[in-house]
């Protein structure tokens, strides 16, 4: 049943905003943690389209060393009768396969745009953290 609530489409994600500020080079030695935080946005647009925008910003400790996010969308085509027949809609688009595809590129994003940064390139899995 669930198979038929996304129609057949071309994933196109959309780069909406990158925010990349680096603030200071660390101190020898010094322990840095890097954990990505991802905030996923669900909106229904019209009958027949949804709107996915995930907001993957890294959050690094020290705070001082820099600041990195990446904001994109996708526009998912979905059967409206099918969509509103789901029992947790929003639930079942956040973990559907064109929002596992925009997470691939937002972690390829940030790998390429941390290769030339002090800290070296930054690989985040292409899921939801918890």
């Amino acid at each position: 049943m669930n198979e038929n609530v996304i129609k057949p489409h071309l994933v196109k994600p959309m780069l909406e905003k990158i925010v990349y500020e680096k603030i200071q080079i660390p101190a020898p030695n010094t322990m840095i943690n890097i954990k990505p935080e991802d905030v996923i946005d669900v909106k229904k647009v019209s009958e027949e389209i949804v709107k996915v925008t995930i907001e993957r910003k890294l959050l690094i400790q020290p705070e001082n060393l820099m600041k990195l996010s990446i904001i994109m969308s996708i526009e998912i085509p979905v059967d409206s009768i099918e969509f509103m027949k789901l029992q947790n809609p929003k639930e079942y688009i956040r973990s559907s396969q064109p929002v596992r595809i925009l997470l691939s590129y937002i972690s390829n994003l940030l790998t390429t745009i941390t290769t030339n940064t002090i800290l070296g390139p930054i690989v985040t899995p292409p899921n939801i953290q918890e």
